[in-house]
């Protein structure tokens, strides 16, 4: 716009303003309106192709009958964008986006009068983001802990093998034939299986199965009812009471493996105490993982108690959004019918905003306590971390930089993330209560 133009007349009123936004009402003379429709009128004549004329040359009265509604929203539109920056400029308000447009109304000849809302960054003053109590248990590892997960390993390489018994447990692997009828008794095609193997132990087996095959006997035919809820994935099956005819096949059991040098030799190591070494600090990593998890929780959930303001609801939207498509992509890669993905994406709407809200008011937290402390990533911090993947990975090498190259902003936000942390960490009342690593319940 020319200079005339960039000074137009108008009245801006604030209607309300907030930490982060901002409501101003605006009202335009009708002469300004007007010029801006002469002006969109004369575009028109030049581009606009009309019947009967060649290329602007089209009468200025024919161009404003044909075009006076195009005119006429071009012209609120160009008024509008220049108004409303000039009304928040004013107001000495930053906005994150370009402002909403609430409400307005215009007829020709008429001031134009409109409101809008504007959202920016708020300014904030972080509290209480030092000596923030911290309760840190450390589990350490006991001979019972340790035994339950050398028994875990020997679970999960075990070998199947015929059942010792002839008998379904439940604990039984179970091959089966089975045929689906509804309550009617009328067949459903689609759902059949031949030499189906269920085991019976797992809480993913549906539990009429397990009732209905415990003490069974190989060639034994067995009815299991299932009752599926409303809301079950399949369709087919969803909120049905279904009849499954099945044919026991098969009985299995698992064998484990004996706890011995053998066995360590098949995982790759020299000894069975090499094995249990191996386990303990297998454990005790992922012990330290758990560790620095839920003390990092216990400080977001700090900071953000002790630091509540609104936040732009345009950003709490943008993440929303981000947290639905992440569920969506979740549960479609489950294999979860899309009519069920949105159906539950509807029941966890509130607890979406919820999260959205927190997750953006923690952004704002956090970016000022690493700006108040003047924190920052050097490039020293970023070649002691290409480094240390390159020890990591010491045949990567050229891949580990050409990583670095092309991710160096994700690197940064990493490293950036990990000094504030560990700055808060440094600064908080941090209370360590070692204890013995709890065992898992015997099923």
């Amino acid at each position: 716009m020319d200079q005339e133009k960039s000074k137009m007349e108008f009245k801006s009123t604030v209607a309300d303003r907030k930490l982060c936004s901002i409501t101003i009402d605006v009202e335009v003379s009708p002469e300004i309106v007007e010029k801006e429709m002469g002006d969109a009128y004369k575009l028109f004549q030049q581009q606009a192709r009309v019947d009967g004329f060649r290329q602007g040359k089209a009468p200025i009265n024919l161009v404003k009958e044909k075009f006076a509604q195009d005119a006429k929203n071009r012209a609120i539109e160009n008024v509008m964008r220049n108004t409303v920056y000039h009304s928040l400029a004013k107001e000495n308000f930053v906005p994150i986006d370009f402002p909403v447009i609430d409400d307005f109304d215009y007829q020709i000849g008429q001031i134009l009068k409109y409101s809008f809302t504007a959202e920016c960054h708020p300014y904030i003053e972080v509290k209480n983001y030092k000596d923030i109590p911290v309760k840190k248990e450390i589990f350490k590892v006991t001979e019972k802990s340790l035994g339950q997960s050398l028994d875990a390993l020997r679970d999960r390489n075990a070998k199947l093998v015929p059942s010792s018994t002839g008998i379904v447990t439940d604990k039984s692997f179970v091959s089966v034939d089975y045929d689906a009828f509804d309550d009617k008794g009328v067949a459903i095609a689609e759902i059949t299986a031949k030499n189906h193997m269920m085991d019976l132990g797992s809480d993913n087996t549906m539990k009429g199965f397990a009732k209905a095959l415990k003490g069974a006997k190989i060639g034994d035919e067995k009815e299991a009812k299932v009752e599926y809820p409303s809301d079950y994935p399949n369709k087919t099956l969803a909120g049905k009471k279904i009849t499954f005819k099945t044919k026991v096949l098969e009985i299995k059991e698992k064998e484990l493996p004996e706890l011995n040098d053998d066995f360590a030799k098949d995982m790759g190591l020299e000894s069975l105490e090499e094995l249990k070494n191996k386990v303990k600090e297998s454990i005790e990593s992922e012990e330290k993982r758990r560790q620095e998890s839920d003390s990092e929780k216990q400080v977001v959930e700090y900071l953000v108690e002790k630091n509540k303001f609104d936040v732009p609801q345009s950003l709490v939207a943008q993440q929303k959004d981000l947290l639905k498509e992440r569920m969506r992509s979740y549960f479609k890669n489950q294999g979860v019918s899309a009519d069920y993905i949105e159906k539950q994406i509807e029941k966890g709407e509130a607890k979406f905003k919820e999260e959205a809200e927190k997750n953006v008011r923690l952004s704002y937290i956090l970016n000022k306590i690493y700006e108040t402390e003047n924190l920052a990533v050097t490039d020293a911090d970023l070649e002691a971390e290409k480094n240390r993947m390159k020890e990591s990975n010491p045949a990567r090498s050229e891949a580990v930089d050409k990583y670095f190259a092309e991710k160096k902003d994700n690197i940064m936000l990493s490293l950036k993330e990990t000094k504030l942390f560990k700055f808060l960490f440094d600064n908080a009342k941090i209370k360590e209560e070692v204890k013995d690593m709890p065992l898992k319940k015997e099923e």
